[in-house]
């Protein structure tokens, strides 16, 4: 059986937005720095697992369900666990639990391992999962589907910047929602609520590349499109609530 582990922390306020409201993108780092200690802790981390094997873990999806985004200056606990692998894919789930053992959320996340110097993804080698203490499983694991729609023509560009990088020489996970986010303007994001979050990577965004973040709104979900020059680098579907009005 795989090993939970579990951090708690005081939300502070470079984690917010104007709502005081953690940030989504703010979220997302959290997490996987909880996951990075744990793989630290056992002698896996991203540093260690580079220098020790070439390889990098790479997220691929994830399906977030939201009851209520952690607010400033709230303690919140992070828990995560590797919960299985078969022979390409990894799966870990994570929850946030407020300071009465609430919890706020929980993502479901899908992972590869890549060779950082070919970029292509590699077998799982059973040696560093049983290192990780994760068990094997045949089974694959079902995420939501992403709907296919027709976007309008008018994207939002960004250019992708030296601090977007990360360990593994792409743009950081995080960043892509921030860009979907952005998208749909401060007056939608002031009076609506995130309550689910899918999101399908399916190609690397590098330094210097500039990115089209498309947006299509239908009642109360919007679908993103995240394309470069290219092709197509992540699609995701989210689903808000609106809050009454004031």
């Amino acid at each position: 059986m795989s090993q939970k582990y579990a951090e708690q922390i005081i939300v502070p306020f470079y984690f917010i937005n104007s709502t005081r409201e953690m940030n989504l993108s703010a979220l997302f780092n959290a997490m996987l720095l909880v996951s990075e200690h744990q793989l630290h802790a056992l002698g896996l981390d991203s540093q260690q697992l580079v220098a020790q094997h070439g390889l990098g873990w790479v997220v691929t999806k994830y399906h977030l369900d939201v009851q209520a985004m952690p607010r400033l200056d709230e303690q919140i606990t992070i828990t995560t666990e590797a919960n299985s692998y078969n022979k390409f894919f990894c799966y870990r789930t994570f929850t946030v639990q407020d300071a009465h053992g609430q919890e706020l959320l929980r993502l479901i996340s899908n992972w590869v391992m890549l060779d950082i110097q070919t970029r292509k993804m590699v077998l799982l080698d059973p040696q560093i999962m049983q290192q990780l203490d994760c068990p094997y499983s045949p089974k694959v694991w079902n995420f939501p589907r992403i709907d296919l729609v027709e976007y309008p023509a008018l994207p939002r560009e960004y250019r992708t910047r030296f601090f977007d990088i990360d360990v593994n020489g792409h743009v950081n996970n995080s960043i892509y929602s921030d860009w979907m986010l952005d998208s749909l303007g401060r007056d939608f994001l002031l009076s609506h609520d995130l309550q689910a979050f899918d999101i399908k990577f399916e190609r690397e965004v590098h330094y210097g590349e500039t990115v089209q973040s498309f947006v299509q709104l239908e009642q109360n979900v919007s679908h993103h499109l995240i394309k470069s020059a290219a092709g197509t680098n992540a699609q995701a579907q989210i689903t808000w609530k609106t809050l009454p009005q004031t």
